[in-house]
């Protein structure tokens, strides 16, 4: 918390003249004893601390976490900021990497049960050996084409550290098997086929290092030389962990990246933490969403491995700044640029990013950007909300006729709705309610597995196969 700034005030009481309704407004100004940087700042505290009409709905903290949080405000450096308690949260959370569960990603099929996409590196799920493609049918005595999702991922959680029998389909033959829900690591995927590795880095996370190099050791002990690196939608992480992921990849000593800081010390960074696994062949998979330590990779890989790395998909996000964060004893915290890299032969990237050498768009149904949904929010026909775009594109991939695809809903794209709704039984209103988003979103989810549609990882997978 921000501690008051200077104790003793001097008030000088002006008076002013307001010409409006005749009325006559006196405005106390006061003045503290500090420096001139942190006398206007100590004012409008004291103004709206005192004098403000709605001073006594507003307690002391809000006043300065807002001030706080507008203090950290720049357009130059939108990656400082200032976080709340939850934010704080939230924020350590997204770097841990660490979830309960069995540890797999999933999407329903149409009869509701749970077919895995892919299976995390050492989680509960690939000790059991369940592999992409089993269809999860029953959790002890949970159905789950009668179950709701939610309640089965609240299930599986509830019973942390407990043995679960799962009977599953795999190539519709029925299987079983025992998962116990446990503590996993959700940043790392490892995916081996016939003469290549197909590996997924969601993020660098504090063990994200650890569980690449299991993977890198995989597909070195299966001979492995080529492989696939998707980094698509991995907006990045701790620094240390995207070096120690680079040593799998590099020569001992090479260079990560270079470090300019802010008193213009230039500081060449690099790991040695494991042992390189040689790769003939790299495909790293890229898109508008990889960011900071992804594109610390990227560089690193591309200016240290030359020919071997070829880039595929959307240019990345452009983020070539450091930030720390400082936490404080009630919780909140502030993260604040300290530094910019640069790639180990000098190329910036910051609020540019890495043009891929081989430009893919992917569906924009697949890319489309939405946001969580308050339970009470809608989507209503004849005006504008930001998960229209995203509303309209989906029903036009599920075959409704729209006339648009931006974020004003239209009176036609309602009709359209309202007919997806006489189609699954939900209320025909026209309007967009949670539920209804959830559900249309299970639905092109499922037409997108099913259609394989992944245009950027079926190129990358040409390029690594030819």
């Amino acid at each position: 918390m921000l501690e008051k700034i200077g104790k003793h005030v001097s008030s000088i009481i002006a008076c002013i003249i307001c010409f409006a309704l005749g009325v006559g407004v006196c405005l106390t100004i006061y003045k503290t004893n500090t420096n001139p940087e942190l006398e206007k700042f100590n004012t409008v505290y004291k103004i709206l601390k005192n004098k403000w009409y709605y001073s006594d709905t507003i307690d002391d903290e809000t006043l300065v976490e807002q001030a706080l949080s507008g203090m950290v405000n720049f357009s130059e450096d939108p990656h400082t900021n200032y976080f709340s308690l939850e934010q704080a949260k939230l924020f350590s959370s997204s770097l841990e990497g660490s979830n309960v569960g069995i540890g797999l990603s999933f999407y329903s099929d149409v009869n509701n049960n749970m077919v895995c996409r892919h299976i995390f590196m050492d989680s509960p799920a690939q000790k059991a050996n369940l592999q992409p493609g089993d269809v999860l049918i029953q959790i002890n005595d949970m159905v789950c084409s009668e179950s709701d999702t939610a309640d089965v991922i609240s299930y599986i959680k509830e019973n942390e550290n407990k043995e679960l029998k799962v009977l599953y389909l795999r190539d519709n033959k029925q299987m079983e098997t025992t998962i116990t829900p446990s503590s996993y690591d959700s940043t790392v995927v490892c995916e081996i086929y016939d003469d290549y590795g197909y590996i997924i880095l969601n993020s660098f996370s504090q063990n994200s290092a650890k569980y690449f190099n299991l993977a890198m050791q995989q597909l070195k002990e299966k001979g492995i030389k080529k492989m696939v690196l998707d980094l698509r939608d991995d907006t990045g992480g701790y620094l240390t962990s995207v070096l120690d992921i680079a040593s799998c990849l590099l020569e001992k000593d090479s260079p990560v990246f270079i470090e300019k800081q802010k008193d213009k010390d230039i500081v060449q960074k690099s790991s040695n933490e494991y042992d390189r696994v040689e790769m003939n062949k790299i495909v790293i998979l890229q898109n508008e969403n990889t960011a900071s330590a992804a594109e610390v990779l990227i560089g690193a890989l591309k200016d240290n491995l030359n020919d071997v790395v070829t880039t595929v998909g959307t240019t990345t996000y452009g983020k070539g700044t450091e930030q720390v964060s400082i936490p404080f004893d009630d919780g909140t915290s502030i993260k604040y640029t300290i530094a910019q890299w640069v790639t180990p032969k000098g190329t910036s990237i910051n609020k540019v990013g890495f043009e891929p050498d081989v430009k893919i768009e992917n569906n924009k149904v697949s890319s489309v950007q939405y946001k969580q949904m308050e339970d009470d929010e809608q989507i209503v026909k004849d005006s504008v909300h930001v998960n229209a775009q995203a509303l309209q594109l989906y029903l036009q991939f599920l075959g409704y006729d729209v006339d648009r695809t931006d974020t004003y809903f239209s009176l036609a794209s309602s009709k359209a709705l309202e007919q997806y709704q006489v189609d699954h039984n939900l209320d025909p209103t026209g309007n967009c309610d949670v539920d209804t988003f959830k559900n249309i979103q299970a639905d092109v989810l499922l037409k997108i597995n099913e259609m394989n549609l992944d245009s950027q990882y079926d190129k990358a997978i040409s390029l690594i196969t030819e």
